[in-house]
């Protein structure tokens, strides 16, 4: 992401080093939230409660 930053041309004219820190911090933040969402989203479906185990499905309190 930093060579990125660094190879555009506008970036490296337009850009003080904080600014192109900024953008690159903001890539990255964003990057880690879609992976964590992926994974909590892929960890949902896998212990979705339509297979859960039918000793776990019976939620009714008698």
């Amino acid at each position: 992401q930093l060579a990125s930053v660094r190879m555009l041309p506008w970036a490296r004219a337009h850009l003080n080093p904080t600014g192109q820190a900024l953008i690159i911090s903001t890539v990255a933040g964003m990057a880690y939230f879609i992976v964590a969402d992926k994974t909590i989203l892929s960890m949902a479906r896998k212990h979705s409660f339509q297979d859960a185990p039918e000793h776990l499905k019976n939620i009714s309190f008698h």
